[in-house]
């Protein structure tokens, strides 16, 4: 039997556990949907009869679903043997099932078909409105059954508070790294932000390290 072996960057470990709700927020490109896909993809696989549904407050389309990423953790992963990819859907091992759905539309009566689902999976939750998760959150109580949510926009909003706090204190400049996830370096290039070397490296190796002058 072979051993599903995928990395995980450091500050989603403590997401890997079981837990009722679990959240991720970050720019774009700081990893957060590739990490939930992949837990996705790894828990059907493990947990064979997963039930899952991948949500977004408005969805007219499988093109605005999180399908096609899911898609491709199961291609790069290896496991296109166990998974059944269809238009609107995907089974997975075990008569396990992975669906797409909008909240938008659905009423109490007809979100009723998502009970015995055990994940949950709210993707560009900043979307989503108080009563789609009113609805939501007692339809997914099956047993040991988890929430998942993943939202944008705080990154960028979170330098830009701490550069107005730096120019009041009076800062040069700051430097970040990116240790988490390199990828992330696309929000410190938007916010004006440049590659910098430190002479004395303090992160993980391969780090990038990025500074912005204040002044």
């Amino acid at each position: 039997m072979s051993i599903l072996k995928i990395p995980t960057a450091k500050i989603f470990e403590p997401l890997l556990g079981p837990a009722r709700y679990k959240g991720v927020y970050g720019g774009r490109g700081s990893g957060k949907s590739h990490f939930f896909g992949e837990l996705l993809v790894e828990t059907c696989q493990a947990e064979r009869g997963t039930l899952a549904v991948c949500i977004r407050e408005a969805q007219r389309t499988l093109a605005q679903s999180s399908k096609r990423l899911i898609e491709g953790k199961i291609a790069s992963l290896g496991l296109g043997h166990g998974f059944r990819l269809f238009s609107d859907k995907i089974e997975t091992p075990g008569d396990g099932l992975i669906i797409f759905r909008g909240l938008q539309d659905h009423t109490a009566d007809s979100i009723k078909s998502l009970e015995g689902f055990r994940i949950a999976w709210i993707d560009e939750a900043q979307s989503l409105s108080a009563r789609s998760l009113a609805l939501l959150r007692p339809t997914i109580r099956a047993k040991d059954s988890e929430l998942w949510a993943s939202w944008n926009g705080l990154q960028c909003r979170l330098m830009r508070a701490i550069e107005a706090r730096g120019r009041r204190v009076g800062w040069d400049s700051i430097v970040s790294d990116t240790t988490d996830n390199p990828i992330s370096a696309n929000n410190f290039i938007r916010a004006g932000y440049r590659l910098f070397e430190p002479e004395v490296p303090w992160a993980w190796p391969y780090s990038l390290y990025w500074r912005k002058w204040l002044r």
